[in-house]
This record gives C-alpha cells, structure tokens and sequence, in this order.
C-alpha cells in the first residue's frame, strides 16, 4: 500500500537527498520569524517545525502597506459593512473595532489579533430564529443559507492533489467503509473540483484521508497534521454556521479517529458534538430533517442521513462503555428503520432492499452494518440497566435479576445470529467482528457487576443478607464471565492469525478493543485470586492481539497500559515467596506500521 506523507518533514525523507546535502533557505521560516526563534533554514522543514510537526512556510514576508493599500482596505471595510447592514448582520460599525476602546471600564479591553491565513472566514449568516424560536421559524418559511466559505490553502496542501485524493479514497473505501459505511460511495466518485463542491465536502475529504491514515513512529496520534489541520478547519465551518450531512459526517470521522487512538477528552466531546449537530438538523426524522436541509434528491441520499444518525449513536453509545456515562444519544423508536442492505446502498440497487426495524426479529438477515446498529442497541440496553442498578444500590433496594438475565439472553441472541452470519459470509469478517465485540462487551460489562468481585452484596451494601438467589445470581455471573471471557480469547487468537499482513490490519474497525480488553482484565483477576495457569496462557494470547493491534490504532496501547496495573495489582496481592509468573513475557513495545 502506498505510504501517506503525514507529515510535512516525511516528503524530504521518502526517496530525497540526504539532509546533509539539502540547501538551506534564504530567510527563516514564518513561524519562527512569528516567535523570534533561530531558524536553522532547513529545507523542506526546519528542524523547530519538523519536531513541532507543523507546516514549514519559507514564503516571502508581505511587503509594507503602502498609502493606496490602506484607502482600498478602508473601501473594503465599508462595503462590506454595507453588506452586514443589508442582510441583517451586525448593527454596530466596523470602523469602531479599533485596538482601543473609548468606553470607560475597569478592565483593558482585549486587542484585537490579527489572524492566521487559515482563519480568515466571512460573515455567520446563520438564523438564530432556529434555535430561538423553531415554531417561528417553520411558520415564516425561513430557510438555512449556505454558507460561503473558501477552502484554506493549508487545507488544500493536505488534501493533496487530484492523484492523492483518488489514493486516499481507495484506502478509505477499502479499509474504513466496509464496516462504517456512512459515506456514499456513488456520490464522493462524482468528479468535481473542490471549488465547486464547497468548503464542507473539501472538510470530509480531509477526514477520511485522516482516519485512513496509520499513526506515524515518534508522533502521537493527536500531533498527525492532518488530525489538527481537521479540527481547525471544523471550527473554521462552524463559525460561519455550516449546515450539511457531509459536515455532520466529518465529525464523524474525527471522532472516528480520537477513539480509535484514545486521544481523551476530545473523542467524548466530539461525540457530543456529534449528538447535538444531528438533534439540530432534524435526524432521524425525515420531515424535520427535510425542513433544515431540503428534500433528498435520491435515495441514496436519504439512506446516507439515516445511515449517519446510526452512526452517531453508535459512537454515542462506543464512547461509554468504559466511562458507564450516561449516553446522550436518545434512543430510536421501534418502528425505526434500520441500514438497508450495504451493497445494495453502494449501488443504488433498490431492487433487493428490504427494510428492517429496531423492532424486527434478530434472525432477520441484516447488512453488517445493521448488525453494527443492533449491537449497539444491546450496549445502550446493557448502560441503561447499569445506571438502574446503581439508584438501587443507592436507595438500598435489591437487585433485579430478570433485568439481568433479559441484557445477558439478548446479547447473547444477537451474537449466535452474527457467529451464522460469520459461518455464512468469510468474506465479511471484518465487517462483522465489530458488532459481535459489542456484544461481548455488554455481557461482561452486565456480568462483571455481579460476579466474584462485582458484587458487592444482595443490595450492594455488605451487611445485608445473602439469600438463595443473590448466591446463584453471583455463581451464575462468574461462570458465565468465564465462558465469555474464553470465547474472547479465541477470537483474539483468530484475529491474531488473520491480521498477520498490514493489508489485513487496516481493514480492522476499533470496535473490537474494548471487548478484548475486558476478556484480558477478566482473566488478570481470575489468575490474581487462584494463579489459574489457563488464565495465565489465555492473557498472553489477548496481549499478543493488543500489541499488534496497537500498530494500528492507539487505543490498543492504551488497553496494554492498562493491563500493566492490573497485572502489578495481581503481584503484589500474591503470597510471599511465590516465584513471578511470565505474565510481562510480551513486550509492550508496539510495532509501528510502514
């Protein structure tokens, strides 16, 4: 696969000179003339630029204004307060926006910066009627402009040429769309330059070369330019009030990529954001949805915007598994309509669709991307029984067994389905293993409350009474954690063997870490309290997953991190004397991919 030049300093050291025979610039580079540091001139990038990983601009300094430039900056200025006025914008004159205020206050008012290039936007024409009086709005016949809104150069550096945008689209469509298909294949093939189709397409294009990309040896994941150049250009948009599915879509993608890396908090806000980018725009209803941005045209189009609302509860549902937070993403209705099949949406074959409903039967044959849905419609079941347990734990109530065992048999419904799916479709593997680690994940998740060490007591308060059913429920849990956890650790084996290429490891969604992880700490805790050899085996075979997973997407190193304190927790609880065990025989040293 071909390497993608992450990186500004990565051009000059993929088939170039050595360093030491590049020429240096004449001048030092903006950024270091910008903060009065020395600049060593080096070229393509100075060595302050390339340890920042930041854009290297050795572009001549403007010229100083001269008197006519600063008559035709005032004329500017005036028209385009002219423009304000007309369309309803600020009342308040742009010739008052001075570094200096003539009201009297007790604090300096704050100076006026001037901005980099990327920021450079016009005016917010959005309607506040929409979010101030949406009955008002609907009433009046008001509409959403588009915004306008040009592409930054720095933006159109890192999208790259007609050449580099078919590349990247390649390796996103066959790495990444297989098991998050959101983006219309049919419509992101239409040729069109990037001046024409808009700033927001311009910012999913950037997105999808960025979660397509593969971390870089030396950089953290949050310091990929293209990670930050994203987030840039997304609050560039969103100051100008950029309404759009391709925007909503770019958000996803973003948070697609921080949790995939584990890049924290970031992943949980941009989920949130996500959640209330798509409340606003009217999703998952079609008529409100319509109101805010028009009619769809085919439906292919109307498939892509109920595909992107599932998309944004599964994140919502994805980033609170570990936290046990409470989502924000509300849940469908039972006549919601589920993603059709995906070839047939990738086609625009509409013969062979057949929708499904949140409410049809699990036996019902589904794309891998339903399943995806379903499965996370299990994990919300499996947060909103954690968050009843805890308020009655909290008001000393007893636990509701049949709740628990109503989680457990659904997921473990769903997941029979999705192991005949796998028997049935080899080829969709990696489409599917994403859906079945949802499912592990939520029996652990339920179990590991009740088991061995979860369970607290019959009311979660220890000087209660035991009863008949709280000792069954609990050896009920722990056999069934077993059980799991085992299935777990087959699965990490086989993803072991299937991942051996780097061709194959990139098709891998981040879906699967969380299950894996919790497979990993529950047998870190069985070998903590009996020194059960097959538990001890069996984390070693989760760990070998996570390390070659981790080349691939951080999140995996950070699960490993993880394990490192249960498994110091697991030691220091053993009896004196006892030798170590060969838990540490795996490095945590993460192979990077090429």
């Amino acid at each position: 696969m071909t390497r993608m030049v992450l990186f500004p300093h990565d051009a000059g050291a993929i088939g170039g000179p050595p360093a030491a025979s590049v020429s240096k610039a004449n001048q030092a580079c903006y950024s270091c003339r910008k903060q009065k540091r020395k600049c060593d001139k080096a070229l393509p990038s100075c060595s302050l630029c390339t340890r920042m990983a930041r854009m290297c601009d050795y572009s001549e300094p403007p010229p100083i204004p001269k008197a006519e430039d600063l008559v035709a900056l005032q004329e500017r200025l005036y028209e385009l307060e002219n423009r304000l006025n007309l369309t309803g914008g600020s009342e308040v004159s742009l010739s008052h926006l001075s570094t200096h205020s003539d009201t009297p206050s007790h604090a300096p008012t704050p100076q006026l910066l001037p901005r980099e290039p990327l920021w450079q936007t016009g005016p917010c024409a959005f309607p506040p009627a929409l979010f101030l009086d949406r009955a008002l709005f609907k009433s009046a016949g008001l509409s959403v402009p588009r915004p306008v809104s040009d592409v930054p150069s720095e933006i159109l550096q890192c999208i790259g040429d007609g050449d580099v945008i078919q590349q990247a689209m390649i390796e996103y469509f066959g790495d990444i769309h297989p098991w998050f298909p959101i983006v219309s294949k049919r419509q992101m093939n239409t040729p069109y330059p990037l001046w024409d189709a808009g700033a927001d397409v311009a910012l999913l294009y950037l997105t999808m070369k960025l979660v397509a990309s593969s971390p870089q040896g030396g950089f953290l994941a949050s310091e990929n330019y293209l990670y930050t150049a994203s987030k840039r250009f997304v609050a560039l948009l969103d100051s100008v009030g950029t309404v759009s599915i391709h925007h909503l879509q770019a958000l996803l993608l973003v948070a697609l990529y921080e949790y995939g890396h584990g890049i924290y908090p970031a992943a949980w806000m941009t989920v949130a954001s996500c959640v209330r980018y798509s409340d606003f725009i009217g999703l998952p209803s079609y008529k409100e949805c319509s109101g805010v941005l028009g009619r769809p045209g085919t439906w292919i189009e109307a498939e892509e915007r109920r595909r992107t609302w599932w998309a944004v509860y599964v994140m919502d549902r994805l980033v609170s598994i570990g936290s046990q937070k409470r989502p924000l993403c509300g849940e469908p209705s039972p006549n919601e309509i589920l993603p059709v099949d995906d070839d047939a949406w990738d086609t625009g074959d509409m013969s062979s669709v057949i929708q499904s409903t949140v409410s049809s039967p699990r036996t019902q044959s589904q794309s891998s991307f339903g399943r995806l849905c379903q499965a996370a419609l299990v994990v919300g079941k499996m947060l909103r029984h954690s968050q009843r347990a805890e308020i009655r734990k909290l008001n000393g109530e007893r636990s509701d067994y049949n709740e628990v065992a109503n989680v457990t048999e659904t997921a473990h419904g769903l997941g029979t389905c999705l192991q005949s799916d796998l028997a049935a479709q080899p080829s969709a593997y990696f489409s599917l293993i994403g859906a079945r680690c949802l499912t592990f994940s939520a029996i652990i998740k339920v179990l590991g409350a009740y088991g061995a060490d979860g369970l607290a007591g019959p009311l979660g308060v220890r000087d209660q009474l035991w009863t008949d059913d709280d000792l069954s429920m609990q050896m009920a849990a722990a056999d069934g954690l077993k059980k799991t956890a085992a299935h777990v650790r087959d699965f990490a084996a086989d993803l072991f063997a299937y991942t051996t290429l780097d061709e194959d490891l990139v098709k891998t969604p981040p879906f699967v870490l969380d299950a894996i992880y919790a497979a990993a700490a529950t047998f870190a805790a069985t070998w903590k309290q009996s020194a059960d050899p097959v538990a001890e085996t069996s984390l070693e075979t989760i760990k070998k997953c996570l390390v070659r997973l981790g080349g691939r997407w951080r999140l995996g190193r950070e699960y490993l991190k993880l394990l490192e304190h249960h498994e110091m927790n697991a030691m220091m609880g053993q009896p004196y004397g006892r030798p170590r065990s060969a838990l540490t025989g795996v490095p945590y040293v993460v192979p990077n991919m090429i």
